[in-house]
């Protein structure tokens, strides 16, 4: 079982989760976000960048029933990995580009009472290597359009769903560009 993930979250020197975004490769979405309108939402949106505040705010409420607090957040997205692989009776592989987006992801789950449960069903593997290759971009922006044309959600880029879309969306054209350029060496000339 394969997902990908992305976060968005306050700054990059003192990194507090904003959001999470995870995708299967099979196109099944979970997304989870800060209610911004607690205590401890207020305080992360004063202590986010001016890129976070004036970008990745504006798309906060898109996907129905996301919010929550930190503990939920983590105890929801536990919940649906040890779910995946419960179902697939395999790990689940998180699919990461940037590993600060694995760490959040693992502290907000630890944080409500389920790492220990989940740490034995996942593992974090970081596509960055093949993803971020021409090819893989090419295909993360092609994801971008095709969701700004997507049903009215409004996702686009900086969006944690949206990026876990873009990020998968990589995946399977570098994967499928490789297995060509494999099978067109693997044949005989005449």
């Amino acid at each position: 079982m394969l997902v990908f993930l992305d976060t968005e979250f306050t700054d990059l020197l003192n990194p507090e989760l904003l959001s999470l975004g995870l995708v299967t490769l099979d196109g099944r979405e979970h997304y989870a976000e800060l209610d911004l309108t607690t205590d401890a939402g207020k305080a992360r949106a004063k202590a986010s960048s001016a890129f976070v505040q004036s970008g990745i705010f504006d798309m906060w409420g898109l996907v129905p029933g996301a919010s929550g607090t930190e503990w939920e957040m983590g105890r929801r997205t536990g919940k649906w990995l040890l779910g995946l692989a419960a179902e697939s009776g395999t790990n689940v592989e998180v699919a990461f580009d940037y590993s600060t987006d694995y760490e959040l992801m693992e502290y907000a789950i630890r944080d409500s009472g389920l790492w220990d449960q989940v740490r034995e069903v996942v593992l974090p593997v970081n596509v960055n290597p093949i993803t971020g290759t021409i090819t893989g971009e090419l295909a993360a922006e092609e994801c971008f359009r095709a969701l700004g044309q997507r049903g009215g959600r409004g996702l686009k880029r900086h969006h944690a769903l949206a990026d876990a879309l873009a990020l998968r969306a990589a995946y399977i054209d570098v994967k499928a560009a490789a297995l060509v350029h494999a099978r067109s060496k693997s044949t005989p000339q005449a």
